[in-house]
């Protein structure tokens, strides 16, 4: 058992405030999860996660200890909360920069193959697609869609997956 089962228990079962301790514990900055284990140890006497979280399952006055003592320190968990949300949007954002980087460099590569190489994907895509919906008698939306992806990704559409589920729902109904 690690810490994070122990947020996962209390974002769940503890309220508010002890919820926003589980926020931190089930973080991924390593300062934000001290203060969430510094707080749960606090409340609970344990310095292990299992033990932790058997005190505060079992004796509902450690769980409103924590609370007390998140209270006390509201500031300081919002504060490593938006520390944590930082950090992982700058990392979205930075994968996305990789991202367009390495597009924009096969775009523009001197090789031929390099650079012919996700347009040629993308037709082969688009034409075993249209083969597909031609020569089959009841052509299947979950195929199309895999068939069809390399084009639409290459078209830009990166988010297809809600409407791949849309259109299996629909399926499903009608």
């Amino acid at each position: 058992m690690n810490w994070s089962d122990v947020g996962d228990w209390l974002k769940g079962n503890a309220g508010t405030g002890a919820a926003l301790v589980g926020s931190l514990l089930t973080g991924n900055v390593p300062g934000a999860v001290a203060a969430g284990v510094a707080l749960v140890s606090g409340a609970t006497g344990e310095a292990l996660p299992d033990k932790a979280l058997t005190a505060l399952q079992t004796d509902p006055a450690t769980v409103v200890r924590l609370r007390e003592l998140a209270v006390q320190d509201e500031a300081g968990i919002r504060e490593h909360i938006r520390a944590m949300t930082e950090a992982q949007l700058r990392d979205a954002q930075a994968e996305q920069a990789e991202t367009q980087q390495t597009i924009r460099g096969s775009d523009i590569a001197a090789d031929r193959f390099v650079r012919w190489t996700r347009p040629g994907q993308s037709w082969v895509s688009l034409f075993a697609g249209l083969f597909y919906v031609f020569t089959s008698k009841t052509p299947s939306l979950e195929i199309l869609a895999i068939l069809l992806s390399l084009s639409w990704a290459y078209a830009g559409l990166r988010q297809i997956g809600k409407g791949i589920d849309v259109l299996s729902q629909r399926k499903r109904i009608g």
